[in-house]
């Protein structure tokens, strides 16, 4: 056998994104706080373009107070528009962090992890009556969104009883951030089994929190894990990862009253006109990218040297590509938040509970773009409504198609378990079986595992729990 070593030519197509293309899609992507930090830290490196200290400025600075800033400039002969530039780089980089300091420090306080809570409860599923419960279980939230409080204590105080205070805390834990409200790591994790739709590994992360397995990976006990759930060595390791991508601590990205602030503000407002809702981006707090005049004039003054030339215009055409990246940011936002208003009109009367069935690839058809680029937009983006401030995820809601071909949200179904459950006989209650044959016999074509992964997000205990 002889080795024939030859060199041979292939053509293949391949796919790159251009580095125009990844720059708007990581821009997308933003929430708003984080495009803010990208703006300045691109003033800070890029040295043509403009000081923005006065664009920032501009929307709390009243107009007698601009007038009155140009007429001292007026008067004070040694001012020149080159003073506005810095002479260092390290001028630039305490310039921009004092410049971001003032402006962050000039922003109206944000949502505390209670508040953002709060403003979500008329809207939800929570009944009317039980808002004054909801309300105190959400002060009783600690730092991480988990329930710090007593539930005896409450019972006592409210004379609820624990099975009412545990079905509104099932109720808080959808809230956005969802899991905030749970008692427990592994409830908190199983009510964000959502964000795992679509995954090939929610059903086996589910198995992994309901059969008690957190602590056995903390201890690096992965051979038991595996014995029980009867799963490959590789297969575990791609489960652990789609695990990982659960928040352990949803009320961190949040702050409690007089600690240290964050922000989390909406960029999209819902504003009637003319009875048709309307999506408007607010872009007033984005600084604006604007060249130099000073290194303009340097790119047309003969004395200057050519590598300087060609360094600014290469300083140019990158603060070009940045403020074009901004650009077609604010209009996919746009179009996506309008496709979204345009397919959920019954938000506006019932709040999430008026969402209907809808899709990302729904609105990625309708707006024209990929799905992706759809879940890239929605990805922590707020926007500001009549019925509170919602992320923009929230509007898209999982359906169901019924024995009829209709389509209904998936709220409708776990309202129908919750009455399944309340009806039931207490001394021989239903099996996730018969409830999925019972939900069935109505027209909602849900399976058994359906029926337990809706049952642990409502916080409603297995069968044996519930026997009395």
């Amino acid at each position: 056998m002889t080795n024939d070593l030859r060199q041979t030519q292939r053509q293949i197509q391949t796919m790159t994104l251009a580095p125009q293309q990844r720059q708007s899609l990581h821009m997308l992507q933003l929430s708003l706080p984080d495009l803010r930090a990208e703006l300045y830290n691109e003033l800070a490196k890029n040295p043509v373009i403009e000081d923005i200290e006065q664009t920032l400025e501009s929307s709390t600075t009243t107009q007698k107070e601009k007038e009155s800033s140009e007429m001292e400039r007026g008067f004070d002969s040694d001012y020149t528009e080159d003073d506005d530039i810095p002479d260092t780089t390290y001028t630039a980089d305490a310039d921009a962090l004092e410049r971001r300091q003032r402006f962050f420090d000039s922003q109206t306080k944000s949502e505390t992890l209670e508040e953002h809570l709060a403003n979500q409860l008329e809207m939800s599923d929570i009944d009317p009556a039980d808002l004054p419960l909801a309300e105190m279980l959400i002060g009783d939230l600690d730092d991480n969104g988990f329930f710090a409080g007593s539930i005896p204590d409450l019972m006592t105080v409210t004379g609820e009883s624990e099975r009412k205070i545990r079905s509104v805390l099932a109720s808080i834990m959808q809230l956005d951030p969802p899991g905030c409200g749970a008692t427990t790591l592994a409830e908190c994790l199983l009510a964000q089994l959502d964000k795992l739709d679509g995954s090939p590994y929610q059903d086996e992360v589910r198995e992994i929190l309901e059969r008690g397995h957190l602590e056995d990976i903390a201890e690096g006990r992965i051979a038991a894990v595996e014995k029980d759930l009867g799963m490959s060595h590789e297969r575990y390791a791609d489960v652990l990862c789609a695990l990982r991508t659960l928040e352990p601590r949803p009320g961190r990205a949040f702050v409690r009253a007089g600690k240290s602030v964050a922000y989390v503000n909406p960029e999209v407002h819902a504003v009637n006109v003319d009875g048709v809702w309307k999506a408007f981006v607010d872009d007033r707090s984005l600084p604006d990218i604007r060249i130099s005049k000073r290194y303009l004039r340097m790119l047309e003054d003969p004395k200057t040297d050519k590598e300087t030339k060609a360094y600014i215009r290469e300083r140019i055409a990158a603060a070009e590509a940045v403020s074009e990246a901004v650009e077609r940011r604010q209009d996919t936002i746009s179009g996506v938040a309008q496709a979204i208003l345009d397919a959920q009109p019954g938000f506006f009367e019932k709040g999430l509970k008026g969402l209907r069935p809808l899709t990302m690839q729904e609105i990625a058809d309708k707006v024209g773009v990929h799905h992706t680029t759809v879940s890239r937009t929605v990805h922590d983006k707020y926007i500001s409504t009549p019925k509170g401030t919602v992320e923009l995820r929230k509007f898209f809601s999982s359906g169901i198609t019924t024995a009829d071909g209709e389509q209904v949200a998936k709220t409708d179904v776990l309202d129908r378990l919750v009455q399944l459950v309340e009806a039931e006989d207490k001394s021989r209650p239903l099996s996730d079986e018969a409830l999925s044959e019972a939900l069935k016999k109505e027209g909602f074509p849900v399976a058994r595992r359906t029926v337990a992964k809706y049952r642990g997000q409502l916080g409603i205990p297995g069968t044996t729990e519930r026997r009395r």
